[in-house]
């Protein structure tokens, strides 16, 4: 049991940061593409567009920041080398 829970642990970690990158630069992406083609049809609305895009870019960063501190939280929690993670698999 003790090997598939630091297999599954070890899984997590490994996926974790890059597919929160990728989401998050995949939102960032639609967060400023949308505020160029709003500040381009209303250039008088800039202002508030950008307050809302600089509010909406805040979120996502933060969401990033929270994956990277849980991936060091998560990370903490493996073996430190490849014999306590044999030891561990084997149960001893």
């Amino acid at each position: 049991m003790t090997g598939l829970y630091f297999g599954l642990l070890g899984l997590g970690v490994a996926l974790m940061l890059p597919l929160a990158a990728v989401g998050c630069a995949i939102g960032e992406g639609l967060i400023f593409a949308s505020a160029i083609q709003g500040i381009a049809r209303q250039p008088e609305a800039a202002g508030k567009i950008q307050t809302t895009m600089y509010v909406c870019f805040a979120l996502v960063e933060t969401l990033f920041i929270f994956t990277l501190v849980f991936f060091f939280v998560l990370k903490s929690q493996l073996p430190p080398d490849y014999a306590a993670a044999l030891a561990a698999f084997q149960g001893k």
